[in-house]
């Protein structure tokens, strides 16, 4: 699976940091950051080959095509293909590829466009994508990506590729929470809330357990505009403290009618993996390690339950491409066909064939196992809500997490748990020193 720069230490803990302080950043020496760039045109190697062979088109592209990643070696074979694939419809497009370790990559791209250097391209979380564009070093895709290609992508994942009314970035695979099932244990999915308890209820005897529920922001924050509910207005302030806000808290209580409960712990999926609980709310990401554990023919992703007038949701976290603003001419009509490849279905069929789950809705895998897991990846996913990038969000985490424990611990009543971080969050915003940055979860 390709490095999601966004997601990475989520994986070990909920909390999401701000680790990357760009602007004026003293200790940044770029001659210092390990690299490695490739220049290939049909790079089956690490070293430039002849022409391939090829139908000739209309749209006859030149120029050249530089793409700032943060793939590790196993990954890099992927965007190779990728690559190849692109050169065979375009072979007198060339590309140079240069690897940038994670957590130099953002500080290196804002350096190098500071200076009018740089990639056409750069590869990242969405979470960069306000800040790089308020700074004017990406350029909006509003005009050159057509409506038909967009209509094709995850909603929740486009939603958040825009910013300021402009398309910022494309979204070119996925990764977000998810309902994961032991089919063993419940063998059928729910198409309520009331009936997960049930099953789950059913499910529980002896050292089995019918649920395990994470109740931490990341793992639940996506129920709050699931069942209607809005975390934040269009300014970035709170639109949490309302009656959608104490249904939403009411909902994760009852989560411990459904069996016991966690709060971003790996309990939860240790006890999955042993074969000891039937339903759990996962990241995607933990998909390949979950399904080697209890038998990839086990493990079931389900649709998110109904909820009074609502349903539940988890947050979407997509992978995307940026353009950047110097991209003109040559570069800038090879750069806008290659992002059209990355979201193209022999694309996007390569990432699912890869275990990355899709960011084209539009695309249909037929293996009987791998295949439909994957699809219902991509399902469950469509009906998800794109987590916020906006900058105001560094000032919700630290107080969410303080209210859902609170709440949780039973001291403190939902609804002043909830005004109390509104205030707080508000206070946050208001402050001089509140100067909103790029955020990467790390």
């Amino acid at each position: 699976m390709i490095t999601n720069l966004r997601i990475h230490s989520l994986r070990l803990n909920f909390l999401l940091i701000s680790i990357l302080l760009l602007t004026g950043c003293s200790q940044f020496f770029p001659e210092e950051i390990p690299e490695t760039r490739v220049a290939f045109r049909n790079p089956t190697s690490t070293l430039e080959t002849a022409t391939p062979s090829y139908t000739p088109t209309p749209a006859y592209l030149t120029g050249t095509i530089s793409i700032w990643h943060s793939w590790n070696e196993q990954e890099l074979p992927i965007l190779e293909n990728i690559i190849a694939d692109f050169s065979e419809i375009h072979p007198n497009v060339f590309f140079d590829v240069l690897y940038i370790p994670v957590e130099n990559l953002l500080a290196k791209f804002e350096y190098e466009v500071g200076e009018g250097r740089g990639p056409t391209i750069i590869l990242g979380p969405a979470d960069w994508g306000p800040y790089l564009y308020d700074q004017g070093y990406i350029r909006s895709l509003s005009e050159l990506i057509s409506q038909a290609l967009l209509t094709q992508i995850n909603q929740p994942a486009l939603e958040i590729s825009t910013y300021n009314d402009e398309l910022i970035s494309l979204p070119y695979s996925l990764e977000g929470i998810i309902l994961v099932r032991n089919r063993n244990i419940i063998p059928d999915s729910a198409a309520t809330f009331e009936q997960l308890i049930f099953n789950a209820k059913n499910a529980t005897q002896g050292e089995q357990i019918g649920a395990y529920l994470d109740r931490s922001f990341i793992y639940s924050g996506g129920n709050l505009e699931g069942i209607g509910g809005t975390l934040m207005d269009d300014s970035g302030s709170p639109a949490f403290n309302d009656q959608k806000g104490i249904e939403w808290l009411e909902l994760l209580l009852s989560y411990q009618d459904a069996g016991p409960t966690d709060y971003n712990s790996d309990q939860d999926v240790d006890l999955f993996k042993a074969g000891r609980v039937g339903l759990i709310i996962e990241g995607s990401w933990r998909i390949p390690e979950l399904s080697e554990a209890i038998g990839i023919e086990n493990i079931v992703i389900d649709n998110w339950p109904e909820f009074n007038e609502g349903a539940m949701a988890g947050y979407v976290f997509p992978e995307m491409v940026f353009l950047t603003r110097d991209t003109t001419g040559d570069r800038l009509n090879a750069s806008k066909a290659f992002l059209e490849h990355l979201i193209s279905n022999q694309t996007q069929t390569r990432f699912a064939e890869q275990g990355k789950i899709p960011s084209n809705t539009s695309i249909i895998l037929t293996d009987p196992i791998t295949g439909t897991l994957m699809m219902k990846s991509m399902n469950a996913l469509s009906k998800g809500i794109g987590f916020p990038v906006n900058p105001e969000m560094d000032a919700y985490l630290t107080p969410m997490d303080i209210a859902l424990r609170s709440v949780f611990g039973r001291t403190v009543p939902p609804n002043e748990a909830l005004q109390k971080a509104s205030d707080e969050i508000t206070s946050t915003l208001q402050s001089p020193e509140s100067t909103p940055t790029a955020t990467t979860i790390p």
